[in-house]
């Protein structure tokens, strides 16, 4: 096998690809996902070090922490999704604080023959609520559960 051939990965069809178990098992199937979804809609400074943590420059004052988790359905509706909803619903718990918003982690629960074209959907548009917003999302976590196990 030539040595361009060995390296090859197939590219991930996001028009009607699906969530697949190795998205979330920490190879090369998750660097692909990460490369190919989350670091290109989300890239920044932060982001783009590419720990599993994010180094942060110091804010002077209190600091303001927070942790927002949701579960809609549909998670397409009039007005929004979950993605938009998510990044909103985070920034608007660090407002009512006194605080400005900066950073966000996300946590991905992805359930295995998810529609890459959904997920694909809902990250450009934490992207897009994301700018809007002026915050950056700097670090993040992916994990794939089986199907059914999770509601979509």
């Amino acid at each position: 096998m030539s040595e361009e051939k060995k390296h090859y990965q197939r590219p991930l069809n996001f028009k009607t690809g699906k969530v697949e178990m190795n998205f979330g098992a920490g190879g090369k199937a998750s660097a692909q996902l990460i490369a190919d979804l989350f670091a290109k809609n989300f890239s920044n400074e932060f982001l783009d070090q590419g720990d599993d943590g994010a180094r942060l420059p110091q804010p002077k004052g209190e600091l303001i922490m927070a942790t927002d988790s949701h579960v809609v359905s549909p998670i397409f509706f009039a007005g929004g999704d979950i993605g938009g909803l998510s990044i909103h619903g985070t920034v608007n718990d660090v407002a009512v604080c006194g605080a400005t918003p900066l950073y966000i982690s996300c946590g991905f629960i992805l359930e295995e023959g998810f529609p890459l074209s959904d997920l694909k959907r809902i990250v450009e548009s934490m992207a897009a609520a994301a700018k809007e917003a002026g915050v950056k999302i700097v670090t993040g976590d992916t994990k794939v559960v089986e199907r059914g196990k999770a509601d979509g």
